[in-house]
C-alpha cells in the first residue's frame, strides 16, 4: 500500500521498475564467492536505472567432501511431522508419536554393505562429533546418511549430558555463507557403525521421504483428532526467558511426558 494504491495491489513492479538505483537501493551488493561489498562506484558503473539483477556464482565443492576415512555423505532436514526443534510440535500427541525421536536414513545398499537393519542402533561420525540413533533403512541415495535435525536436548532433562547423543548438528561444520552468514549445517563427510540392534523400527515416520524399503514397519498414523483448549493461565515453558523459566524445567507440556 501506498499513495498510488492505497487500497494494496495485487502484484508489485507491474511497471516493471525496482529500487535498484545508486541512490535509492538498500544495499549495493556482495560478491556472492568472498562476500566482498561492491562499491558505490562499481554500483554506479553498472547503472542499474531501475533493473532487477540476478546474480550467479560459479560452481564451488561442498567444504568437506567423502573421504577414505568418512566414505558417506550426511545431509540435515526436516520430516514433515516436526517443526523446527519442537517446541510447538513436540507438544501434539499425534505429531510426537508420529516422529518422536531422532534416527538416521541409510539406502539398503550401504545398510547390507555395512551389515545394519531396520531399527538397528548406529553410531554416526564425522570429524567433529557423533551420534546414536536407530537407522531406517530407506529412501536416501546410496552413499548418503540423511538425520533430521528437530532432536535436540530441551526435552531430554532426565537424559544426563553424555546420553544426548541425537543433535545432527553435531557432526556439522562451523562455517557460513559470506554473504548470508547463513551457517552450513547441510553437509559434511561422515561414516556409519552399528553398535547393536534396536528396540524395534526407527522411529521415523513411514510416509513421505522417510518411508522404509521394508513392508513389515507398522505404517504412521495419524491418530485421535486433536483438540485445543484457551488456557486462562500461561504455562511455564522450559526456555523461556521472559518468564526465567531456565533449563532444566518441569516438561509436563511436552508429548510423552507424564
Amino acid at each position: 500500500m501506498n499513495d498510488r494504491a492505497p487500497e494494496g495491489t495485487d502484484r508489485l513492479y507491474t511497471d516493471p521498475v525496482f529500487p535498484t538505483d545508486t541512490d535509492q537501493c538498500e544495499t549495493y551488493g556482495h560478491d556472492l564467492v568472498t562476500g566482498g561489498d561492491v562499491t558505490e562506484q562499481e554500483h554506479r558503473a553498472i547503472a542499474p536505472a531501475g533493473r532487477a539483477f540476478l546474480k550467479g556464482a560459479a560452481y564451488t565443492p561442498a567444504h568437506e567432501e567423502p573421504s577414505q576415512e568418512y566414505p558417506l555423505l550426511y545431509t540435515t532436514g526436516r520430516t514433515v511431522y516436526q517443526f523446527h526443534t519442537r517446541t510447538k510440535t513436540g507438544r501434539s500427541q499425534s505429531l510426537h508419536a508420529a516422529a518422536p525421536d531422532a534416527w538416521v536414513e541409510i539406502s539398503p545398499v550401504d545398510a547390507e554393505a555395512l551389515g545394519v537393519e531396520e531399527g538397528d542402533r548406529v553410531r554416526v561420525e564425522s570429524p567433529r562429533g557423533a551420534i546414536e540413533v536407530q537407522a531406517r533403512v530407506g529412501q536416501v541415495m546410496a552413499g548418503a546418511v540423511f538425520a533430521p535435525f528437530h532432536y535436540g536436548s530441551w526435552d531430554l532433562e532426565d537424559v544426563a549430558p553424555d546420553g544426548q547423543s541425537r543433535q545432527a548438528n553435531e557432526l556439522t561444520m562451523t562455517v557460513w555463507d559470506p554473504v548470508s552468514k547463513q551457517p552450513y549445517f547441510k553437509t559434511c563427510a561422515c561414516r556409519v557403525i552399528r553398535v547393536g540392534p534396536g528396540e524395534g523400527p526407527a522411529p521415523a515416520p513411514t510416509t513421505a521421504a522417510s518411508a522404509p524399503v521394508s513392508d513389515e514397519v507398522p505404517p504412521t498414523g495419524g491418530g485421535a483428532s486433536t483438540t485445543s483448549t484457551t488456557l486462562t493461565e500461561t504455562p511455564a515453558y522450559p526456555n523461556d526467558t521472559a518468564a526465567g523459566t531456565a533449563h532444566p524445567a518441569p516438561t509436563p507440556t511436552i508429548a510423552g511426558k507424564p
